[in-house]
């Protein structure tokens, strides 16, 4: 945990010197609303602001960061992630820059919260549960006994239950609905633990 909380601080001072528009999902999403797992890697969504990104990119070197500048000029123009190690742990940032019009929605309704003592833009819990239906797709074909193999459905899962009571179901029914997903999250939902 000691260094995913170094690579965060890192990127507190990134983000606010850079004041490029961001938000954090994936793994440390997961983790940040209740369910303690492992990760190697810090999903980000960024801003299309290619002033700004110029600065992140100029600060991620000079906070130690591996950024190929090639390999990061292809991600932007191909509309795909950028990987971008540490040199400092064996953990990695995945950087997508804002495209799709979910993610224009996630960075747009993105919360400032305290992550692991940092003061970061989060994605809100149900877009978490979203991305996590949205990365998943389709599972009516996968049999029930190996359902619980997958992390992302584990995922989904444990952070439902564990705050059902501060979820706006109607919400994340009209998103899956909207995605074409709904029958992933209605058997999701079927699932007993």
């Amino acid at each position: 945990m000691a260094e995913i909380e170094n690579v965060l601080s890192r990127l507190e001072i990134i983000f606010e010197a850079t004041k490029i528009r961001h938000v954090i999902v994936g793994g440390i999403a997961v983790i940040h609303y209740g369910h303690v797992r492992t990760t190697q890697d810090i999903d980000i969504i960024i801003e299309d602001d290619m002033s700004k990104i110029s600065q992140f990119i100029g600060l991620l070197k000079a906070y130690e960061f591996d950024v190929l500048d090639d390999q990061f000029k292809l991600a932007y123009q191909e509309k795909t992630n950028i990987s971008i190690f540490d040199k400092r742990s064996f953990l990695r940032l995945d950087v997508k820059v804002a495209d799709k019009k979910h993610e224009h929605e996630v960075l747009n309704n993105a919360k400032r919260k305290n992550i692991l003592g940092k003061n970061l833009c989060i994605a809100p819990l149900e877009y978490v549960l979203i991305g996590k239906i949205l990365y998943m797709g389709l599972i009516d074909d996968i049999p029930s006994s190996e359902l619980l193999e997958y992390q992302d459905i584990i995922d989904f899962l444990t952070l439902f239950h564990a705050n059902k009571e501060e979820i706006d179901l109607s919400f994340l029914i009209s998103k899956a609905d909207q995605l074409g997903l709904k029958t992933t999250l209605d058997r999701l939902l079927s699932i007993k633990i």
